[in-house]
């Protein structure tokens, strides 16, 4: 039975708690999220990749910060480096995405909004690209730089921003409002504040509004007039169980 969308929790976990019982689990829920919505049909599968390429820049973002908090200097070279590395790879996933999508035959069925999201995630990626490679040439020049760390990092989540917009504009119109809620009241606030950040504590302040996201967005799909998209009904059975075992903890 699912918990009632009023329910308040009366609990809350601690770090050891959260890294052992529960970072798990809402890792498979993310992951059963992505693979439910690429069931959607014309729904590129590569992006989905490319989410987790830019969630695993957080950690190369986190260490410029730590190196250089003001601005950035030689001693974060080899990381500015690498995280321009790492954004080339993500380059090459999002032009195959694109080029698959100029050659499908049935590329009318595709959601216009989907593709320009992607070409606007390309310019800001090819942005941020050029900003490090001059940073990085004349950081080795010996140059004086004056490019705030704060720029970058902003521009990594401005990417991170961008590429959730673009996973949402590929759903079918049909469905949208119910996946756009959902994905930025639930799955996109657990990637920022928990998957990357292991932030137990939003989910301590959060549990209440992330329960209301997950069990609306199960009533919209399941219990209301609109059909269940097909094949996801499993998925959706999967996510709520795993939610439920989380909900353990505090209520």
């Amino acid at each position: 039975m699912l918990f009632s969308l009023q329910a308040q929790a009366q609990k809350t976990i601690g770090a050891q708690a959260f890294q052992s019982n529960v970072r798990p689990v809402l890792s498979g829920i993310m992951s059963d999220f992505y693979q439910m919505i690429t069931l959607f049909p014309d729904f590129p599968k590569e992006l989905v990749s490319i989410v987790d390429e830019i969630d695993d820049l957080h950690g190369e973002k986190e260490l410029i910060r730590e190196k250089c908090p003001r601005n950035l200097e030689l001693s974060c070279l080899s990381n500015i480096t690498n995280l321009r590395n790492r954004l080339v790879g993500v380059q090459a996933k999002t032009l195959e995405l694109i080029s698959r999508q100029k050659m499908s035959p049935s590329l009318h069925m595709n959601p216009l909004a989907g593709i320009r999201t992607t070409n606007e995630f390309m310019i800001e990626l090819e942005e941020i690209k050029g900003s490090l490679d001059n940073a990085a040439l004349i950081l080795k020049a010996g140059a004086s730089l004056r490019m705030p760390t704060y720029h970058v990092i902003k521009k990594i989540d401005e990417l991170s921003t961008f590429v959730s917009l673009t996973v949402v504009e590929y759903i079918p119109f049909n469905y949208k409002e119910e996946f756009h809620n959902f994905y930025f009241n639930f799955i996109h606030p657990v990637q920022q504040q928990i998957s990357r950040s292991q932030n137990y504590e939003f989910l301590n302040r959060n549990i209440n509004s992330l329960n209301f996201a997950l069990n609306l967005f199960n009533q919209n799909l399941t219990k209301r007039n609109k059909k269940t998209p097909e094949g996801m009904a499993p998925y959706l059975a999967v996510i709520h169980n795993r939610w439920n075992s989380i909900l353990r903890y505090y209520f």
